[in-house]
Parts: structure tokens; sequence; C-alpha cells
């Protein structure tokens, strides 16, 4: 007899995903950018996947973005918040994903940015009045929070919507590692001001290489 313990590190696929997966694969295999039927079946399809992403988060479709992954995704916005936001600190902390960690060391070898790590408690939890005193530190700034909502190793849950609210009335940019409570945890994405999030479906019983990545409408 099998027993499994680590679905924090990946779960198995549910039978009716492999099921749905075989069917896709099967009958709905065009390129969706084609006008023919076969590619307005599957952009039809993606779209129908957006909306139910979006309805399950309370968000727009416009608002979630495919990737391979949660990698991806975090790479991605980490990337493009200093590219091309002019993101100048990123206040982060020591016990994040290295999807985060070690794209904030390439960054800061490519731009010339200042990253900051945020002290933490002795149970592992963020310490939010050292993250309050440095967003007031970094006010003539464009800072950019990145914090993740659920350690993949130790647990520790962050308060969403405290640090989210705290960013915005702060004026900073606000990304969460949502991959380890995407599909577990319930997020409202109208109650949390939360500006980035990023999701990864192996997580959460679905296939390896599917992601996306939340940008809220009007963050530019």
């Amino acid at each position: 007899m099998k027993v499994y313990f680590d679905n924090a590190a990946t779960t198995p696929l549910y039978p009716e995903v492999v099921e749905k997966i075989t069917e896709v694969l099967n009958n709905t295999y065009g390129n969706p950018s084609s006008t023919h039927a076969l590619g307005r079946g599957a952009k039809s399809l993606i779209e129908y996947s957006r909306k139910q992403i979006a309805k399950e988060l309370n968000a727009l479709p416009s608002e979630i973005i495919f990737t391979s992954g949660g990698t991806e995704a975090d790479n991605f916005i980490l990337h493009s918040c200093v590219r091309d936001l002019g993101v100048q600190v990123v206040i982060s902390s020591l016990i994040e994903h290295h999807a985060v960690l070690h794209t904030l060391e390439v960054l800061a070898k490519k731009y010339p940015i200042q990253i900051v790590y945020v002290n933490l408690t002795e149970r592992g939890d963020i310490d939010l009045q050292h993250l309050k005193n440095l967003l007031e530190q970094y006010t003539e700034k464009k800072v950019l929070v990145s914090l993740m909502h659920l350690n993949n190793e130790i647990g520790n849950i962050l308060p969403l919507k405290e640090v989210a609210t705290l960013c915005k009335e702060k004026g900073a940019y606000f990304h969460s590692d949502t991959v380890q409570s995407v599909g577990h945890y319930p997020i409202n994405l109208q109650e949390i001001p939360v500006d980035f999030i990023t999701a990864s479906a192996h997580k959460f019983h679905g296939p390896k290489g599917v992601g996306f990545a939340f940008i809220r409408k009007g963050i530019v």
C-alpha cells in the first residue's frame, strides 16, 4: 500500500482532470490564434477557463494571465514591476520561495534597486510593525512588497488583507506568492487589495506546467 504525504510539494491529478485533459488533447487541438473552427474552439475553451478562475477569485477575466506555473508567474511580475513600473525598493523576506528570492538576486544585479528584508518573529511570522516602519522609511521611492501568503515549509499564514491594506495606505505595490494557498484557501480579490498574486495548478490536483498570474486592472 502506497501512502503519500507530500501534497505541499505537489498533488496527484484528480481522475476527472486526467479525463478532461485527454478529451481536450484529442478533440480541441487547434491553434487558438487560428480563425478556423478548431482554432476558435480552442480559443473559446481558454477564455472559458480564464472566466472560471476569475469567478473563483472574484476578479476580472482580463486580470488573469496564464503561465507555465508559479515560478514563471513570480518572475514575470517581479521583473515587470522593476522594469516597467519603475520600482526602486523591494521589501521581501528571507523565507520566500526561491522563485522570488533568486529572481530578486538577479534583479539586484541587473537594475539599481534596493532589496530589503523584513524581520521575522520567533515563530517565523512577518514582523508587521517592522514592515510598517520600512514602508514609512521609503515613502519617497516606488516600493514593491513581495511576501508569500502561505509558507510551503513551515506553514505560516500571512494576514493577506491586513498587509495588502497597509501597502495600499503607504502607496506601495503588493505582490503575494499564493501558490500554496490558491485552490485551498478562499481569496476574494474584491475584498483584498493585493496587486499581484500567482498560482500553479499542480498544487491543487491539476497538471504541472500550468499556472497563472493575477495583475490588478489599472495598476499602471
